[in-house]
């Protein structure tokens, strides 16, 4: 059976759920971008910006690690196995149970959290003077609360994940952006930034309970409620989540330091070096969480069905189908970011208080960003794969070497003339040769139950999706120059013309070129789009 054919049904049946929570999480971050356009203009990329992003960064950092993460890889897997298997009671009993135990330990770090805040602050922006010091410490025990409602809602989430109900799942964080603009809007004038820290309790307040009826009806469509008061330690089930979370703890800890050691290194630069590395951040945060996660999550609950049932055949179609549609999707973006990054950046941010320093400095950051898309969707995909084989423990080994690698890299690079971008630079590299090692070892278990991906399932879209990439840039560039000498202005209409002419006409050859070669992964879904309008 050809390589094409062999994919054909996980193929179909990963699509739609790419496609639903691609459109979900597109609404999702535009209005995340709304919200970073908001805080751009009234605040610019100065101190008072700096000084939000260190203080959310750490209860974002410690809560995420212990709530979305772990649910999504130690909760989740385990659930949807369970649930697959026909023990919907158990199922549902382990989530009222992992619902109660999440709530108590988000408490414990909340309260620890703000007790803690002078020293956490110390570390991650240990290059602030003591004014800026002491208002990071502030505004970090003002958001420390979020975690206990983002936790939550992670949890709702996988829950709604594991039943295919895509829509609500991608589209409830957008309540979190609206909590943010709305608080900008209406008390900035009376709070300044500090307006910033209670978007972020509203909104993640919003994000959880718009979920809570969605996920009851699952359940009492089962029979089952979801809220239980009981902890029931002794339960298997909730000892085998434990079990399975502690290492995803670990390596997103791991992960996510690397975040705080670029935010700690920048703090010893040009003010305005971890604003500028923070907004390109989020704006390479659009194609990866639109493209990526919607690949690897959409995979996730299908992988871990597959083993739960014995199905390892079915288990690597699924996983080759992802890898694959991770490649054809994101390797084009890469070469459209960094041909564009001035433009998109500049349209993007550059308003009100952000100037022309800002925009110099926020491009090249997200230029060299970029770079590692392809790399960190793969890394998610790899992550969710070992969750559902319910293995927890080798990926926080490969986050370890990759987090050194970072770190290596970034005192190497920082030195260099690209300063705070090589902090970029650097992600960018770690996140390649992680992908590469979670790879070699997932590859390696597949072929002990006789099902290893071959190297011709991966290089058979590899070259085409390289030749493709060639040809884009080949228009994209010419086209992009030509309007650059008559569009020098820094209007908005002029960036969105380069945008728009010169992207789309790099895109348009990207397409044709995918449908001469036979890029499944690329012609296939907007044959499907095309499908579902009919004629």
């Amino acid at each position: 059976m050809s390589v094409e054919r062999r994919s054909d049904e996980s193929y179909r049946s990963l699509a739609r759920g790419f496609a639903s929570i691609g459109v979900g999480t597109l609404v999702s971050r535009v209005s995340g971008f709304a919200r970073e356009v908001v805080t751009a203009a009234f605040f610019g990329a100065g101190a008072e910006v700096d000084i939000f992003v260190a203080a959310f960064t750490i209860p974002n950092l410690l809560c995420r690690v212990l709530s979305e993460s772990a649910v999504e890889s130690g909760f989740m897997p385990l659930f949807k196995g369970k649930h697959a298997a026909g023990e919907k009671a158990r199922a549902w009993r382990l989530a009222g149970r992992t619902a109660n135990w999440l709530a108590l330990s988000l408490v414990v770090v909340v309260v620890a959290g703000v007790v803690a805040a002078p020293l956490l602050v110390s570390i991650v922006a240990h290059g602030f003077g003591e004014e800026a010091a002491e208002a990071t410490v502030r505004m970090t025990r003002l958001m420390f609360p979020f975690g206990v409602a983002i936790g939550l809602a992670a949890l709702m989430g996988a829950i709604l994940l594991a039943f295919g109900r895509y829509r609500v799942y991608s589209l409830a964080p957008v309540l979190l952006n609206v909590g943010i603009v709305g608080s900008v809007l209406a008390l900035t004038g009376r709070l300044g930034y500090v307006s910033l820290g209670v978007g972020v309790l509203v909104g993640g307040a919003l994000q959880f309970l718009v979920q809570v009826p969605f996920v009851r009806a699952l359940a009492g469509r089962d029979g089952e409620r979801l809220f239980r008061p009981e902890l029931a330690p002794s339960d298997p089930d909730v000892r085998r989540v434990a079990g399975l979370t502690a290492p995803v703890v670990v390596a997103s800890i791991v992960q996510r330091a690397g975040v705080v050691v670029d935010r700690t290194i920048a703090s010893f630069l040009v003010p305005g070096s971890i604003s500028s590395l923070y907004y390109s951040f989020r704006l390479v945060h659009l194609p990866y969480a639109i493209l990526a996660l919607a690949a690897g999550r959409s995979a996730a609950p299908v992988l871990a069905e597959r083993h739960a049932l014995g199905d390892h055949e079915g288990f690597s179609r699924a996983l080759v189908t992802g890898i694959r549609m991770n490649v054809a999707f994101l390797a084009p973006v890469v070469v459209l970011a960094v041909a564009l990054a001035r433009p998109i950046v500049g349209l993007v941010y550059q308003r009100g208080a952000f100037d022309e320093t800002d925009l110099a400095m926020t491009s090249s950051a997200f230029a060299l960003y970029a770079v590692g898309l392809v790399g960190m969707g793969l890394v998610f995909l790899f992550v969710r794969a070992f969750a559902a084989r319910l293995d927890t423990k080798t990926p926080v080994k490969i986050s370890i070497l990759a987090f050194f690698l970072n770190a290596g890299l970034n005192l190497l690079l920082v030195r260099t003339p690209l300063r705070h971008a090589g902090l970029a630079l650097a992600s960018s590299l770690a996140f390649g040769t992680h992908a590469v090692f979670l790879y070699v070892l997932l590859n390696r278990d597949l072929a002990r139950h006789g099902a290893a991906i071959g190297a011709r399932e991966l290089l058979s879209v590899a070259w085409r999706v390289t030749v493709a990439c060639a040809a884009l840039a080949a228009v994209l560039l010419p086209v992009d120059a030509w309007l650059g000498m008559r569009l020098a202005d820094p209007l908005a209409v002029g960036r969105t013309l380069r945008i728009v002419l010169a992207g789309g006409a790099g895109g348009a050859a990207y397409l044709f070129v995918s449908r001469l070669l036979g890029i499944r992964e690329v012609t296939g879904f907007f044959a499907r789009g095309r499908a579902r309008r009919g004629p």
